[in-house]
């Protein structure tokens, strides 16, 4: 579905998908939002690139390495699951930064975790979506 329309909205749409991604992901820590909700937003925006000019084209475009988003989710996740254990704390247990970021906030173990759970959900979407645009191709 390659229309003139289409591909023109989405060179708009797709910034601020991913600008109201970023306000989700840190919202989230005080209220509703966080990493899930805010990678499916991300998810929503590159989709919408899919259908306009195609997987390999948000791929090429994007340099997206879905693989690359699992592991590095992973690895975010884990860390902040970890941390913890190494500084004799429990599993798990959130830990802050002493100071605070502007416009985000403190930040800390479930930021983290967090940005382990943005990066797995945008991974795993984007790596069945360009799985079944292979397929249907």
């Amino acid at each position: 579905m390659k229309t003139i329309i289409l591909s023109k909205a989405v060179s708009l749409l797709l910034p601020i998908f991913i600008l109201f991604s970023v306000y989700v992901f840190f919202r989230g820590h005080n209220l509703p939002g966080g990493g899930f909700i805010a990678a499916l937003i991300a998810s929503i925006g590159f989709l919408l690139h899919m259908m306009a000019y195609g997987a390999d084209e948000t791929e090429k475009t994007y340099k997206i390495n879905t693989m690359g988003l699992i592991a590095g989710g992973l690895l975010c996740a884990f860390v902040a699951a970890i941390l913890p254990l190494v500084l004799s704390h429990q599993f798990l247990e959130g830990m802050w930064v002493p100071f605070e970021i502007p416009l985000i906030g403190k930040v800390g173990t479930p930021t983290l975790f967090d940005l382990g759970v943005y990066l797995l959900v945008v991974g795993i979407v984007l790596k069945i979506a360009f799985n079944i645009m292979e397929e249907t191709n």
